[in-house]
């Protein structure tokens, strides 16, 4: 249904849709035509059926052969919904002049068409085709009762009666109502639309492709809680030799933690054109945002120089989630250098350290989303699970078992991820050999 900015929704003549609504109409009018013709046969002293009312039913009955015949075709009929309208108020009117005793209860059969018109046109018309059936019934009554002027107040009394008043309060209600969802459906829409440009956007910062390396075998999995996430990584060939490595966690989800996400990406490629280290990366990007993410605002990143040749790499973590380097021989070895989270203060004095990454050595990084995982019973999955999960891949590729991290956090949580959550994979080829 289309959305309203006002209080009156219409369309082209031309443009009018055939939906699911028309279609509902067109079968109520269906059992509102056998209604009338079995009337006769039900209802004790009604055994004729009034000329008028044989002349409304045909004509009900060809307008909705005709819709019928425009929706096989996807044509819509000129002034469609005006001309349905017009044709149930005729149809119902019909009957009312024939059956005047039953007037109370066909009376109630407008209500059908007042909401229909409210669902089409809005408020106004749905307080015109209101009026407009309260005039028919009026002139039902007079013409098959033939009251004097002097009896007019008895008429009066009949339309109170039958329900004209709550006639028009429905007119109005449902209007209302229906606006009132359209302008939910149209802020909804908005905030939608909205989203799926941040999670366009975050597409652009993150890498379209990772970086070829030669001896290394690398992938990254992320799974955003929201349409877009508070999580990021890149992975930067400074030069033939060198690899920058950054994961990055921003506390927020959706759009609020997509801002500063921006932020923190826009100052991490700066610092790296310029070639900094490691720790001189993380000083320049928390002296960049740290006025920004203030007062309830944060973020962890790990950030490390690869050299691919040597496998030698010198790494700093604010406050991230350690990667876990898992050399040959089944030792386990944390990244951690105990220094603060980017945005925590002015003066966080990060320390970076260096390690080996020899042939046949992995390297996972992720995020809380994936150690901080919980089962039904609120266990995490911690690192215990992702250890095994890693090693239980041995000699598989970096994709591979980034894929069964993902597969073995949704297995145990039972649920898609709750938490942003990155996989980031490092696999040195038994085969390659490096030196400096």
């Amino acid at each position: 249904m289309p959305s309203t900015s006002g209080h009156q929704r219409s369309w082209p003549d031309d443009a009018v849709p055939t939906d699911e609504t028309d279609t509902w109409v067109a079968i109520v009018r269906t059992a509102i035509i056998l209604a009338v013709l079995l009337l006769p046969w039900t209802v004790p002293g009604l055994r004729e059926t009034p000329r008028l009312l044989h002349i409304a039913t045909i004509v009900a009955a060809l307008y909705t052969l005709a819709l019928y015949c425009a929706y096989l075709f996807k044509r819509p009929l000129p002034l469609q919904r005006h001309l349905a309208i017009l044709c149930d108020i005729f149809l119902v009117t019909a009957a009312i002049l024939a059956w005047p005793n039953q007037g109370k209860l066909l009376f109630q059969l407008y209500y059908i068409v007042v909401m229909v018109a409210a669902v089409w046109f809005g408020r106004n018309g749905a307080t015109a085709t209101a009026v407009l059936a309260i005039g028919a019934f009026i002139a039902a009554q007079y013409s098959a009762v033939g009251l004097a002027p002097a009896q007019w107040p008895v008429l009066g009394t009949v339309l109170l009666e039958s329900g004209a008043p709550v006639l028009i309060i429905l007119a109005l209600a449902t209007s209302y109502v229906l606006r009132a969802r359209d302008i939910e459906r149209a802020r909804r829409y908005q905030v939608d639309h909205e989203l799926r440009l941040a999670r366009s956007m975050q597409r652009q910062m993150l890498p379209a492709e990772l970086p070829a390396l030669p001896g290394y075998d690398l992938a990254v999995r992320l799974e955003a809680a929201q349409l877009v996430s508070g999580d990021l990584y890149d992975f930067i060939a400074l030069d033939e030799h060198t690899l920058l490595m950054f994961v990055a966690d921003v506390a927020g989800k959706s759009v609020h933690g997509l801002m500063h996400v921006s932020l923190l990406h826009s100052h991490l490629r700066a610092a790296a054109k310029d070639r900094m280290a490691p720790a001189g990366i993380a000083e320049s990007v928390n002296k960049a945002v740290y006025e920004a993410l203030q007062p309830d605002s944060f973020a962890s990143a790990f950030v490390a120089h690869l050299h691919l040749p040597s496998g030698r790499m010198v790494y700093v973590n604010c406050g991230h989630p350690p990667p876990l380097m898992l050399h040959a021989g089944e030792a386990v070895q944390r990244l951690l250098t105990n220094t603060p989270m980017i945005g925590i203060t002015q003066q966080p004095n990060y320390l970076q350290l260096s390690t080996q990454m020899t042939p046949g050595d992995i390297l996972v990084a992720t995020t809380d989303g994936v150690l901080e995982a919980r089962d039904r019973r609120g266990d995490f999955f911690g690192e215990e699970n992702l250890l095994a999960t890693i090693r239980s891949g041995e000699g598989r590729s970096a994709e591979e078992i980034a894929a069964s991290v993902m597969s073995a956090v949704a297995e145990f949580s039972g649920h898609p991820v709750d938490d942003d959550a990155i996989v980031a994979v490092l696999r040195r080829e038994s085969t390659s050999a490096g030196s400096e």
